[in-house]
C-alpha cells in the first residue's frame, strides 16, 4: 500500500467576491458547526448537513441516505454557483462529496475537515475511498499518528495531511455551581473506540471508588458493571461537563494502541482541570506526557489501570498539579484561535477574503 494515486487535485485559484464556500457535515448544521463563519464574514457560507429529512431517510441508515443526499445537494450548488471551495467533515462525508463531485465532473478545490475513520473501512469499501480521496486537496486531523495511519492506509501523500490539535473554547457546563452527582467520584465519559471491559474489570478491584460514567448503550453490551459504577447513557454535553467538572479525575480507557480518538473529551477534561488516567495510545501522545498532564497505562491491563486509580484517588495533591498541567497545555495549543489562525491561512491560500 506503499504507491500513491496519481489524480492531481483541483489548483488553488484567487476566489471572486460572489463565490460561495461550501461546507458538509455529517449530521446538523446548527451553530456549533458554524460558529467560525462570523469570523470571516466577507465569505459566503453554505452549510449542508445530513440530518434526516423524511421517514424514508430516518428508515435507511445503511446506506446513510441523509448523508448522500446533502452531499449531492451540497455539489450540485457549488456546481450551479462556482463555489470557492468545499470543506467536508469526517471521513465518511468527505469520500461521499468527492464521488458525488466526480460523477458531476466538479473540480472545485476540496478541503476535508476534522478527517476522522473510528473504525477503518474494509475491502471494496476501502478501495472506493481510497479512490475518492485522490480528488481531495488537503486533509486536517487532529494528531500525528492519525496523519501517517491514513497516509498508509489509503495511499494519500502525507504532505496534503495537516495536523491541527482539536481547539475549543471553555466547555460549556450546566449548572455549573450544582453537581448532577453530589458524592465524591472519578468520570469518564465517550463512546468511540472505549475499552470499558477493563476499565469495569479495574473498578471491581476498587470498591472503595465510585466511577460514574457518560458513555452509550451499545458501550456496555456484554459487560458486568460492577456495584460502584453509575450509568449515563446520551445526556447532553453540558450535564457530562457538569459530571466531569465536579469529579476527581477522568479515566479515559482506550481500545488499542493505534486509536485516533479521545481528543474531545481529554481537552474538555484540560480546561476544566482535571487529571487523566488514560490508556498509552499513539493516538493521544500529541496531548499527554506521563507523569506531566496526565497518567498513561498499558493497552488492556486492568490491574495496571486499578493501580493508576488508586494512586491518584489516594493522592490530591498530584491530580491537582497534574490539572493544572494540562490547562496550561490546552490553553497553549488547543484553543479556538488556534483554529481560527489556520483557517484564515488556508483561507487566504484558495484565495479568499479574510
Amino acid at each position: 500500500m506503499s504507491n500513491l494515486h496519481n489524480e492531481q487535485p483541483a489548483n488553488p485559484s484567487r476566489a471572486k467576491a460572489d463565490q460561495p464556500l461550501i461546507v458538509c457535515t455529517m449530521l446538523g448544521i446548527a451553530p456549533s458547526w458554524q460558529w467560525f463563519a462570523p469570523i470571516f464574514d466577507q465569505i459566503r457560507w453554505e452549510f449542508y448537513g445530513g440530518n434526516p429529512r423524511n421517514w424514508l431517510e430516518r428508515k435507511i441508515t445503511r446506506p446513510a441516505l441523509g448523508s448522500w443526499r446533502s452531499c449531492w445537494e451540497s455539489v450540485q450548488f457549488a456546481r450551479r454557483r462556482d463555489a470557492a471551495l468545499v470543506i467536508s467533515h469526517d471521513g465518511r462525508v468527505t469520500s461521499r462529496v468527492a464521488v458525488v463531485a466526480r460523477i458531476h465532473r466538479l473540480r472545485v478545490p476540496h478541503v476535508a475537515w476534522g478527517f476522522n475513520f473510528t473504525t477503518l473501512p474494509q475491502g471494496p469499501q476501502r478501495r472506493l475511498m481510497a479512490s475518492a480521496f485522490t480528488r481531495v486537496d488537503r486533509f486536517i486531523v487532529y494528531s500525528t499518528l492519525e496523519r501517517s495511519l491514513y497516509a498508509e492506509y489509503f495511499r494519500i501523500d502525507p504532505r496534503r495531511i495537516d495536523v491541527v490539535l482539536w481547539g475549543v473554547g471553555h466547555p460549556l457546563v450546566d449548572s455549573p455551581d450544582t453537581p448532577v452527582e453530589p458524592r465524591d467520584y472519578i468520570c469518564t465519559l465517550g463512546g468511540n473506540a472505549r475499552d470499558y471491559r477493563t476499565l469495569f474489570a479495574a473498578m471491581e478491584r476498587l470498591p472503595e471508588i465510585p466511577l460514574v460514567a457518560v458513555l452509550r448503550p451499545e458501550n456496555t453490551a456484554g459487560l458486568k458493571v460492577p456495584p460502584n459504577v453509575r450509568l449515563h447513557y446520551n445526556i447532553p454535553n453540558g450535564k457530562a461537563n457538569n459530571i466531569l467538572a465536579f469529579s476527581r479525575f477522568m479515566v479515559l480507557p482506550l481500545a488499542g494502541a493505534n486509536v485516533p480518538c479521545g481528543h474531545v473529551t481529554m481537552v474538555a477534561a484540560m480546561y476544566l482541570k482535571k487529571a487523566m488516567v488514560i490508556t498509552n495510545s499513539l493516538g493521544v501522545s500529541d496531548y499527554v506526557q506521563d507523569g506531566v498532564n496526565g497518567l498513561l497505562v498499558p493497552v488492556g491491563d486492568a490491574d495496571a489501570l486499578a493501580q493508576r486509580i488508586r494512586d491518584l484517588w489516594n493522592d490530591p495533591q498530584r491530580a491537582d498539579q497534574l490539572g493544572a498541567a494540562g490547562l496550561v497545555f490546552a490553553r497553549a495549543n488547543c484553543s479556538e484561535q488556534q483554529i481560527i489562525d489556520h483557517l484564515r491561512r488556508m483561507l487566504q491560500e484558495y484565495g479568499l477574503p479574510t
